[in-house]
């Protein structure tokens, strides 16, 4: 019987949340916004058993609850990614919420920033004023007014720097991903420390390339190490010959053998190889198809058998690295895994699928935003109480990616471990700091 009413309450539950999508964001075509295979999710035995972790005996629907909208993308090219998002979100709430103070909104985002500035309203009109998305910068930029105007607080899964400031004393835009300068700060600290203190970047000539190459030559300079070379390649490229040879024989002199700096030796002066300064970090913000081809070029060009390290982005912190020899023994900047193993096997066992690895930002939250409902004892949030959080000594929340707090200009700081790919799995090498210094 208990089983039962647990069945019960997960498809009540599954339900009430699905009717909460505005008749006006629902697509155009004739595709019904819970797609089939999303509703397949509740069938496996293994999806009731979740609910262990949450007290039913609190549920009441008298109860005055904190509505959170989930501004994800239901519908449309990305919509697969939505539910992904929208999954652990209710993961987060059975595991977290333990009083029943939230109840999930679903709101469709659409797939351009015109269908997010329009389905956002529904935001508004439902006076709701905690907001879990958007997931693509064009969205954040498309709700930034709605948002400051009414007072809400949006924890989007952006991690473009140029969105940063989007803040006000009542409300706001939070960018909860993974930051560049997080990513570039620890890898050049590491290599630094590794004596690998000289650096080379192929990147897509792209914003997020041209972002990840201008942050790491900044740091790169403000912690006195090498910048030696750059090169960029365009979506569309097929050969990465060039490139690679370009790269692997860059090389600087020391400012001492040289005339007015560069690589202009002084005069009689006979440079030997030992003299040179090649890269020992070649850095690599590219995860897609592209991929595999650069690191085979780099392979090849390598005639003198140098040695330099790979390293990526968080773009790499994906099973699919896993599955790739060329990458193994690289390194990446990103969260430490452990936790997200774990939200990985609580995610298969309920819907019988793994979970992109973006859907942990939506899991912690969720988490935080009950966390803060509870203590708050029914008042609502603003923005300061995300920002004015300090639990000592780690001044910070811990969630599946680690240490993470809000910062009053929109950033969510996060302290970063650096990985090694392994044959089977990411292995960290140097641990992210435990805690947050008081700002």
């Amino acid at each position: 019987m208990r089983n039962l009413f647990k069945k019960s309450a997960l498809f009540l539950v599954l339900f009430l949340f699905a009717c909460k999508l505005h008749k006006d964001d629902r697509p155009t075509t004739k595709t019904p916004i819970v797609a089939p295979q999303e509703q397949e999710i509740i069938t496996p035995k293994a999806s009731y058993d979740f609910l262990e972790t949450r007290d039913l005996a609190v549920l009441n629907q008298h109860k005055e609850k904190t509505k959170i909208a989930l501004f994800l993308p239901f519908s449309g090219k990305n919509k697969e990614l939505g539910w992904h998002l929208y999954n652990s979100a209710v993961l987060s709430l059975f595991d977290n919420d333990l009083n029943n103070n939230l109840e999930l909104v679903l709101i469709d985002s659409g797939e351009t920033p015109q269908e997010a500035a329009k389905a956002f309203k529904e935001v508004v009109k439902q006076n709701i004023k905690i907001v879990v998305g958007p997931v693509f910068s064009t969205s954040v930029e498309a709700i930034e007014q709605d948002v400051k105007e009414n007072d809400i607080v949006a924890i989007s899964l952006s991690n473009n720097p140029k969105l940063v400031d989007k803040t006000t004393k009542k409300g706001g835009i939070f960018l909860a991903g993974i930051m560049p300068e997080a990513q570039i700060e620890k890898i050049v600290t590491y290599a630094i420390d590794q004596q690998k203190g000289s650096f080379a970047v192929i990147a897509p000539n792209n914003q997020y390339g041209l972002i990840m190459t201008d942050l790491l030559k900044k740091t790169a300079k403000r912690k006195d190490a090498e910048f030696i070379i750059s090169e960029f390649y365009e979506a569309n490229a097929k050969d990465f010959k060039g490139i690679a040879q370009r790269v692997v024989s860059a090389f600087k002199v020391p400012s001492h053998l040289a005339q007015g700096g560069g690589n202009k030796l002084k005069k009689d002066f006979a440079l030997k190889d030992s003299d040179r300064i090649y890269p020992k970090i070649i850095f690599i913000p590219e995860s897609g198809k592209l991929l595999p081809k650069i690191l085979e070029e780099l392979k090849a060009a390598n005639k003198d058998e140098r040695e330099f390290q790979i390293v990526g982005s968080a773009q790499w912190d994906d099973a699919s690295t896993l599955t790739d020899p060329n990458l193994v023994g690289t390194w990446i900047s990103a969260p430490e895994n452990s936790k997200f193993h774990s939200l990985e096997q609580s995610y298969f066992q309920t819907y019988n699928k793994f979970p992109p690895r973006i859907t942990s930002i939506v899991y912690d939250s969720v988490a935080v935003i009950s966390d803060l409902v509870e203590k708050k004892k029914g008042v609502k949030l603003e923005i300061g109480d995300f920002t004015a959080y300090s639990l000592w000594p780690k001044n910070g929340f811990q969630g599946v990616d680690g240490l993470f707090r809000f910062l009053p200009n929109g950033l969510v700081q996060r302290n970063l471990a650096m990985l090694q790919v392994k044959r089977d799995r990411f292995e960290t090498i140097d641990k992210p700091i435990e805690k947050f210094p008081r700002y």
